[in-house]
């Protein structure tokens, strides 16, 4: 593997870590971290399960240093896949969270349909997805 491969996994693996620990500020947040990023299995990089508000969120992690990143149609479909389990859940969320290194700012873009075309997300955007991280 490359040292170039090591570094986007190291730079992906602390982002991921970094939306856990603010998801987690809300007790009521179980929040999980899935290390199986990259290998095709059908799970999101992070979900969130709030049984108090009804609701597992299912997120898609990406980190950049540049304005923009593309998140891979296929990257999108898994997360409903993996939402698709939960029926118990009134509230199924697909969302895009994309730290953008440069800006040190999160955009998180929720997803309300399966698409079959890829999303840019740009550090431009304003977030159509907001963390509850304080709780009730």
């Amino acid at each position: 593997m490359s040292r170039e491969v090591v570094n986007r996994r190291h730079r992906a693996f602390n982002v991921e870590r970094r939306l856990v620990k603010m998801l987690s500020a809300n007790k009521e947040n179980h929040v999980f971290r899935v290390p199986v990023s990259g290998v095709g299995e059908n799970f999101p990089d992070v979900f969130l399960v709030n049984n108090i508000e009804d609701r597992i969120v299912a997120f898609e992690v990406k980190t950049t240093s540049n304005s923009k990143v593309k998140v891979k149609a296929y990257q999108i479909s898994k997360l409903f896949r993996f939402l698709e389990a939960f029926k118990k859940y009134s509230r199924r969320e697909a969302v895009l969270a994309v730290w953008f290194s440069s800006e040190s700012k999160w955009v998180f873009k929720k997803v309300d349909t399966l698409l079959s075309e890829d999303i840019v997300v740009t550090c431009d955007e304003e977030s159509t997805w907001v963390p509850n991280i304080r709780g009730r």
